[in-house]
């Protein structure tokens, strides 16, 4: 008690100087913000120590452009003859682009005549029913599509991986000043996309999170400056977070952009509960500074304890293997330390300084409060029965969680990145490239093994895994279709005609070898457009590659998903060691501050029925675990046992004086208001992640909203009649 009193004393003698210390750190933290570096790689939702990802560079370091940027274009005209031309214009003004290695478009560079070949340079009249036939004999390989509303041509160029980006901005600024519809893929643009979606994460969402808050609060607080102090510490927290991330070296991304967020959401808690309780003392008549001493007494040493075990759910994801994770954990636990700090410290010297604070409107908030009367009549056996139909009901979905977060399903299908991908693979099959490297003992451009390699992509086709397929190996069988009569999709016999053929096409389409073959290292690889990016067609392409690999020739299947996949593979795993260090680390914080092993293992009860329920809607949603959705498991430990935390040592105190089963009804009404004013203002807060472009934050939402419900209702029901009936007669 006296150190309650000393801290009041203090800050109401030293007000002015804490002042000046709150306005010096918001002034920096404002200069921080434009200090923010956005980080947009892919790579943030991989694994580390990835074998995955060492293959992909690998294949880098021998073919040096492994990133393909895709364009679909629609002409504008409706002749044979116009669309070709536009496009041989399209072509030609993309390749004299600084950067760019490749084009392979709709027309191809050369046709055969005799037995040689004749470049296109231009298109008119004479010729362009001869390029049409030579493309509808290429197969397979045509980039040429007729469609009931027009041509479209198949774009790939390969950019200078060094200015990659530039190029590709270039390449994109190019194509829209054609003024054609066009749809684009590529890891460039789908970064570049991330940057756009980052930005509006960071600049709509929070100001939507404090919106809903000031709802719910207002609701049950009664008052709108009590609302506005008890979320002001939250704010101030997200503030001085996002001013720390521009003054070091920690960096935005699609990861850690939730961390204001989480900061405003989960730190507005303890303020919460810090003017619930004031508004509470004041109405017994108490004055404001004798008010301030009570809530602290009552709920000082709880909201220092909530604060850390929000932390300790969020430093669990330290065993993810993930540094954008642990970037995330390390973040949120700042802004929630943050948020803490500013509702011990600043909260007290601005309520002070107030000539009143708001009461709330009892009546009022009564009349439109449904909740309390339902939770009344649900405690005792009945909160029993409940609990256990949640935990019984929602059992059966954990069996049903599946991990396939991949490129194309980050993203919402009303952005534009989403769109343009899903038209792509629409027409041609495919919007993200992957790769099958080839490694021969002997020469790669051998027919026996040039038939194994055939055959692959024959199987491929056949079991719909492969839309598209681009190799050396299927060019040659089209050029000897062409040239020499042969059967479609036959490979030439004799050396002879290989070698011609790539003498060729190096000597007229050099780039396009090098990008497709190293002839002197046996090291080749073929462009597949898989029919999509899941787990089972990804899994599927890895076995057939193994099986088609033979002591003399071995296939590999590479590519930016597989790196993905990989980290779906690592997740479950992980998830389970996060989940125990969480508890592990919230017990020992709960056994510290109740002094009571007993306690504490009650108190943390009700989190096994909130994570059953978090799992079994996961799954029963066909909501992926992935490296995002697996925070909420974490998240709903650090913030569930908040509500234990509070109503347990209210309990502890109440239980001095008063029996358990009045202890435990003292301290659901002290914790009742603030608890589901929390819970609901929590899960309508990250509601604003309904309106990112990001499809896992939809799901964060979704699973936000159904674990706060339960671990709400568990907390106020379940709980109490558990504390009631173990201590019983004991004080």
């Amino acid at each position: 008690m006296k150190i309650h009193e000393n801290f009041v004393e203090l800050i109401s003698q030293k007000r002015r100087l804490f002042l000046i210390l709150f306005l010096i750190f918001n002034i920096l933290s404002v200069i921080g913000i434009f200090k923010i570096r956005i980080d947009t790689d892919l790579a943030l939702f991989m694994p580390e120590n990835s074998s995955a990802m060492t293959e992909y560079e690998k294949m880098g370091e021998y073919f040096s452009n492994v990133d393909q940027l895709i364009f679909v274009i629609k002409s504008s005209q409706r002749n044979e003859t116009g669309v070709l031309q536009e496009f041989l214009e399209i072509q030609k003004g993309i390749e004299n682009i600084d950067g760019v290695q490749f084009v392979s478009g709709p027309l191809p560079p050369m046709i055969p005549s005799g037995l040689s070949v004749k470049k296109i340079e231009q298109v008119d009249e004479d010729n362009s029913n001869l390029i049409m036939n030579y493309i509808d004999r290429m197969g397979s390989l045509k980039s040429l599509y007729i469609e009931e509303d027009g041509y479209y041509g198949f774009f790939t160029i390969n950019p200078d991986p060094m200015i990659a980006t530039v190029t590709a901005g270039e390449i994109l600024e190019y194509v829209k000043s054609t003024g054609l519809d066009y749809y684009n893929s590529g890891d460039v643009y789908l970064q570049s996309s991330l940057f756009e979606y980052i930005l509006q994460i960071i600049f709509f969402i929070p100001p939507f999170a404090i919106f809903f808050l000031l709802l719910i609060f207002r609701w049950k607080l009664g008052n709108l400056k009590s609302t506005i102090l008890s979320i002001l510490p939250a704010g101030i927290g997200a503030l001085w977070t996002m001013g720390l991330l521009g003054w070091t070296s920690l960096e935005l991304s699609a990861i850690t952009v939730l961390s204001p967020v989480f900061t405003i959401v989960m730190g507005s808690a303890d303020g919460l509960h810090f003017m619930s309780h004031i508004q509470d003392e004041i109405e017994k008549g108490s004055s404001l500074k004798k008010a301030l001493k009570e809530t602290l007494m009552r709920v000082g040493w709880p909201m220092i304890l909530t604060t850390l075990t929000t932390i300790a759910g969020f430093m669990s994801l330290f065993v993810v293997q993930s540094a954008p994770m642990r970037q995330l954990a390390m973040t949120a636990s700042i802004g929630i330390a943050l948020a803490g700090f500013a509702t011990w410290f600043f909260l007290p010297v601005i309520c002070i300084g107030l000539k009143t604070i708001g009461k709330s409107s009892k009546k009022t908030n009564e009349r439109f409060d449904p909740v309390t009367p339902i939770l009344k009549k649900s405690m005792g056996k009945k909160s029993i029965i409940l609990t256990i139909l949640i935990c019984t009901l929602f059992l059966p979905g954990i069996f049903l969680i599946q991990t396939d977060l991949n490129m194309i399903n980050i993203y919402k299908e009303r952005t534009e990145i989403r769109k343009s991908m899903d038209k792509i693979s629409e027409i041609s099959g495919g919007a993200i490239p992957m790769f099958v490297e080839i490694e021969t003992e002997t020469d790669p451009l051998l027919p026996e093994n040039a038939e194994q390699v055939i055959l692959l992509e024959r199987e491929l086709a056949e079991r719909g895994i492969s839309q598209k397929a681009v190799s050396i190996y299927n060019i040659f069988a089209t050029l000897n279709s062409l040239f020499f009569g042969a059967d479609e999709d036959t490979y030439p016999k004799n050396m002879i005609q290989v070698n011609l053929m790539y003498n060729l096409l190096t000597s007229n389409q050099p780039q396009m070898v090098e990008t497709s073959i190293l002839r002197d290292q046996n090291i080749s690889r073929i462009v597949i457009f898989p029919k999509n990016l899941s787990n089972e067609i990804l899994t599927e392409l890895t076995q057939i590659a193994e099986d088609y690999s033979t002591e003399k020739i071995k296939f590999h299947a590479i590519g930016i998903p597989f790196m993905m996949k990989e980290m779906n593979d690592r997740i479950m795993p992980d998830q389970v060691g996060s989940i125990f260090l969480a508890v592990m680390l919230v017990f020992a914080l709960m056994i510290v501050t109740l002094r009571s092993i007993k306690m504490a293992f009650i108190a943390i009860v009700p989190l096994a029925a909130t994570l059953i329920s978090l799992f079994g809607f996961m799954g029963y949603a066909s909501i992926d675990l992935s490296i995002i959705t697996s925070t909420i498991a974490s998240i709903t430990i650090g913030v569930g046992i908040d509500y234990s935390i509070h109503l347990t040592s209210l309990f502890k105190q109440f239980l001095k004086e008063k029996t358990s089963k009045e202890a435990a009804r003292l301290a659901f009404e002290y914790v009742e208001k603030p608890v589901i004013a929390n819970a609901l203002g929590l899960a309508l807060g990250l509601s604003a992640l309904l309106f990112s472009p990001l499809q896992f934050h939809t799901y964060m939402s979704m699973l936000m909203w159904v674990t706060m419900l339960v671990s709400s209702f568990v907390s106020l029901t379940f709980l109490p009649t558990l504390l009631e009936r173990f201590f019983r007669g004991k004080k």
